[in-house]
């Protein structure tokens, strides 16, 4: 029987399903302690060879495609965001554009099924951009309404994840076992395997990219500005990559980037008559418990302090583009002064921006794993913080999922301590570290 609950930021009801959530919730952070030791036993110990790397690699990616086939039957539990991508991609088969069409315009009346039942949002145009919609249609004539097929989709994705993640770490001489912090990590099986999250094809793309950018030919640029075309056109953020990966000059792949993005909007601007953008300014302009250091800090001054709320509006978005256009300033200076790696600069950057985000989910953390396996894998830049910044972000990652405990409390402060305060105080204390010591030399 699907269960029926509510989004994250809907507020507390008299029925809520936090018993059975926690419930849920505590049995899938229990399964973070065979995958820690396993981790434990990839890093610690020499890189097998021969039969034996191609034996371990194998037990690797069979039982993380294993992890994610046993548990595709389930129904999404903790979020119903899956229903709606079903929803999008049928409206777009009848010819109107998702981005101005809600699901409960009365246009669709004579269409409200089980998946209008299940999704959320219904007065509100879909916030999933044309890449995403991509994903949607392919499953829906596949097998319309499927929810099971799509998940499938997504969990195709995300094992071609941990196998080209595995692939890019050989490229580079590591130990291909390595992947097994991405392959193994209960984060991610559960929130593509059971919640059917979009994020599975943007995280493979995001590597892909990565991939693709480690040839230096045209061809080579060309695929890379297609790929993170299409990783932006999934998902907004992997657009972070090009501070990461442009080179000078490097108009190829600007072009190529750029050409993707229009090929796959233009399709919906048509089909909406120019109306594409407003779900996302609405999306972004709203505010939810879990949202980002600047908005708490507004939050918080509002609460204790008789500041204007237009005042506090002000400081807030001034404290994210600071925080932001420093993140970027700082990771284009470092990388063309060649003091840090293309996935360095990217983990920066998107870690910058999820310190920010109105919306922080636990799903979409699950980029930031793959990134800190190849970081933890590569030389130390001159600063010496690539394994510091690596660790933090794994470990803030998998610390997104405790949010599930707190979806129907007003007060996040416990989350917060667990979940940020530890990362921005390692990390804080390995820069001092690295400063003392590059002052001692």
């Amino acid at each position: 029987m699907l269960l029926q609950i509510p989004l994250l930021i809907n507020p507390p009801t008299t029925d809520s399903p936090a018993p059975l959530i926690n419930a849920f919730v505590w049995h899938w952070l229990l399964t973070f302690l065979p995958y820690l030791l396993a981790c434990l036993v990839v890093l610690t110990s020499p890189p097998p060879a021969g039969r034996a790397r191609a034996l371990e690699l194998g037990l690797l990616l069979g039982g993380a495609l294993l992890l994610r086939l046993m548990l595709l039957p389930l129904s999404p539990v903790l979020s119903p965001d899956a229903w709606r991508y079903l929803w999008d991609a049928r409206v777009t088969l009848l010819g109107y554009s998702p981005y101005v069409y809600a699901p409960g315009d009365p246009h669709f009346i004579h269409l409200r099924d089980f998946v209008f039942a299940n999704s959320r949002y219904r007065n509100v145009p879909t916030l999933y951009p044309p890449g995403a919609q991509l994903f949607f249609l392919i499953s829906y004539l596949l097998a319309p309404s499927n929810l099971t097929v799509l998940k499938a989709i997504f969990v195709g994705c995300d094992w071609l994840t941990c196998a080209a993640l595995a692939w890019l770490l050989y490229q580079r001489g590591k130990d291909p076992g390595r992947c097994v912090l991405y392959a193994w990590c209960p984060l991610p099986v559960v929130e593509f395997a059971i919640q059917g999250h979009v994020d599975a094809p943007a995280v493979l793309l995001t590597i892909l990219t990565l991939l693709a950018a480690e040839y230096t030919s045209r061809r080579g640029r060309a695929a890379t500005g297609f790929l993170l075309g299409m990783a932006t056109l999934v998902r907004l953020y992997p657009a972070l990559l090009l501070l990461a990966l442009v080179r000078r000059r490097d108009r190829l792949l600007l072009t190529t980037w750029a050409a993707t993005l229009v090929a796959g909007y233009l399709p919906y601007l048509i089909l909406g008559q120019g109306q594409v953008l407003s779900p996302f300014e609405s999306y972004a302009g709203s505010y939810t418990p879990n949202a980002g250091l600047p908005q708490q800090l507004s939050h918080w001054l509002g609460l204790h302090t008789s500041l204007n709320p237009v005042l506090l509006h002000w400081l807030e978005e001034a404290a994210i583009g600071a925080m932001m256009g420093g993140s970027a300033l700082a990771v284009l200076w470092l990388r063309w002064r060649h003091h840090i790696a293309g996935e360095t600069a990217a983990l920066l950057l998107i870690s910058a921006l999820f310190a920010v985000s109105a919306h922080i989910f636990p799903w979409y953390t699950t980029v930031l794993i793959p990134l800190a396996a190849l970081l933890l894998s590569s030389s130390e830049s001159k600063l010496g913080l690539g394994r510091a910044t690596a660790f933090w972000a794994w470990y803030f990652a998998c610390a997104t999922p405790l949010a599930y405990f707190f979806m129907y409390k007003r007060d996040w402060t416990l989350y917060y301590a667990l979940v940020y305060w530890p990362p921005l105080l390692g990390l804080t204390l390995a820069i001092v570290l690295s400063l003392c010591r590059r002052v001692s030399k």
